[in-house]
C-alpha cells in the first residue's frame, strides 16, 4: 500500500520525500502536517449498530504557512473512501470536501494555522507542499486605439483566482497616453485589461504576477483633437513615448508643418489632420483651425436672427483668445460678443455671446459668458464683424 500510494504523490510532486506513517487508535486523531512531507494511514470504518452510524473516524492535519503562498494538497486512497476538507482555524478560507483521488491548488495567507481533515475508510495518502507561483499570459502584443474610446484586452493566468487577486498588478509606461485596469473571472483563469486612452502617442502596459513574470502590451493611441487660430506658429501636440516622427499635412492650404520639427503654419479656417509617423505607426491629430473674423461674423448673423428686434442691436465689444471652460484638457479659440438688444418690453439689455468651432467644425453660441475666461483676450473691432 505504501508504495502504492508515495507512487500516486510522486508522480504529482517531485521527488525526494519523507513519507510518514500514520495510524489512528481513536476516533479522532489529530497530527501536525510539515509542507513538502508525505504522509500515509488507515481509518477505520465508522461503528455502527443496526446500520446506524455512531461514530465516524477522522484523521486532521494541522499546519501553519509563514507566507503568502499557493500550496498543491494531494490525497490518494486505496480501498476505501476519502474525503478532505481544508480550512483554517482562524480565517474563512476553505476548499470545502473533496474525494480522493484529489490533486488541486489552494492559496493560503501568510501566519495563518490551518486543519486538513480526512474522513472515511480505508488507507491514504497525503501531502501539501508549495507550490510554484501563479503566471500571467496574453495572446496579443500590440494594438491600436483611438485617444476616445477604450480597449480591451483578454489574459489568461495559472494557478488560483485567490493568489492572481492578491498578486497581480498592472502600470503604464506612459500614464499621459493611457491607463489600465484589469479584472478576472472566477473560476476560469481568465481576465480581461481594460485600456483608456488619453492622448495621442504609444505606451507599454505592462501585467505583473509578483513572484513570477510579467507580460507586456503596446498601444498605440492616435485621432487626438487640436485646436488653434488662423496665423499660429504653435507646434503640434507630439505623441507621448515617440522619438522623432516625421509629420505631415492632409491640407497644406489650410495649415502647413515643418517635418522634422512639427512647428505649423495655420493660414485659414477648416480642418486639417497632422500624421506623425513613426515606422509602419501613424499618430493622426485632427485640427480644426479657427478664423476669428469669419466666427465672428457668424456670431454677428447669430445675433441678427435670434434677437427681439434686430435693428436694434448693438455691438459694443469684440474679444478673442483661447478657452478650457469647454474642454478642461485642451484650450479652444473663441470669440465673444459684448452686445446690447432690447428685451419684451423694449427696454435694452446688455449680454455676452460666445462662438466656438467644434471638433467637425460646426460652430455653437452660448449667451451669458464672462470675457475672464478667455485666456490671451485681445479686442477686435465691431466694424470687422458687421461686413
Amino acid at each position: 500500500m505504501k508504495k502504492f500510494l508515495s507512487i500516486i504523490l510522486t508522480l504529482a510532486l517531485a521527488a525526494g520525500i519523507m513519507i510518514i506513517p500514520v495510524t489512528a487508535n481513536a476516533a479522532t486523531e489529530s497530527f501536525n502536517l510539515e509542507l513538502g512531507k508525505e504522509y500515509y494511514g488507515t481509518i477505520k470504518e465508522p461503528t455502527k449498530m443496526y446500520g446506524i452510524t455512531l461514530e465516524t473516524n477522522s484523521h486532521e492535519y494541522t499546519f501553519t504557512v509563514k507566507k503568502n503562498t499557493n500550496v498543491m494538497v494531494l490525497v490518494a486512497s486505496e480501498g476505501g473512501t476519502i474525503n478532505l476538507s481544508l480550512k483554517s482555524t482562524d480565517y474563512s478560507y476553505s476548499t470545502g470536501t473533496k474525494t480522493a483521488p484529489f490533486s488541486g491548488i489552494a492559496y493560503l495567507t501568510s501566519d495563518k494555522t490551518y486543519k486538513l481533515t480526512l474522513t472515511g475508510s480505508g488507507k491514504y495518502g497525503v501531502k501539501v507542499a508549495e507550490t510554484d507561483p501563479d503566471t500571467v499570459a496574453i495572446k496579443t502584443k500590440s494594438g491600436k486605439a483611438t485617444s476616445t474610446a477604450t480597449k480591451t484586452v483578454p489574459f489568461t493566468f495559472t494557478g488560483t483566482y485567490d493568489y492572481a487577486k492578491a498578486n497581480l498588478s498592472v502600470t503604464s509606461s506612459q500614464p499621459k497616453v493611457a491607463e489600465a485596469t484589469y479584472k478576472i473571472s472566477y473560476g476560469t483563469n481568465t481576465g480581461e485589461l481594460t485600456i483608456s486612452p488619453k492622448y495621442i502617442g504609444k505606451t507599454v502596459i505592462t501585467l505583473k504576477m509578483k513572484g513570477s513574470n510579467s507580460v507586456k502590451y503596446t498601444l498605440y493611441a492616435t485621432q487626438g483633437y487640436w485646436f488653434v487660430a488662423k496665423g499660429s506658429k504653435a507646434k503640434a501636440p507630439k505623441p507621448a513615448g515617440v522619438k522623432k516622427p516625421k509629420w505631415k499635412s492632409s491640407k497644406k492650404k489650410v495649415a502647413t508643418i515643418n517635418k522634422k520639427t512639427g512647428k505649423i503654419k495655420a493660414k485659414k479656417g477648416g480642418r486639417v489632420t497632422f500624421t506623425a509617423k513613426k515606422g509602419k505607426v501613424s499618430y493622426k491629430i485632427d485640427t480644426v483651425v479657427t478664423d476669428y473674423i469669419k466666427l465672428g461674423k457668424k456670431t454677428y448673423k447669430e445675433l441678427k436672427n435670434t434677437v427681439n428686434n434686430p435693428e436694434k442691436l448693438k455691438i459694443y465689444n469684440v474679444y478673442k483668445g483661447y478657452s478650457k471652460q469647454i474642454d478642461t484638457t485642451r484650450k479652444i479659440p473663441v470669440v465673444v460678443v459684448d452686445y446690447g438688444s432690447t428685451n419684451a418690453n423694449g427696454a435694452m439689455v446688455r449680454n455676452k455671446i460666445m462662438a466656438y468651432y467644434d471638433k467637425v467644425y460646426q460652430a455653437h453660441f452660448t449667451n451669458g459668458w464672462s470675457i475672464d475666461n478667455i485666456i490671451g483676450r485681445k479686442n477686435i473691432k465691431p466694424s470687422k464683424i458687421k461686413k
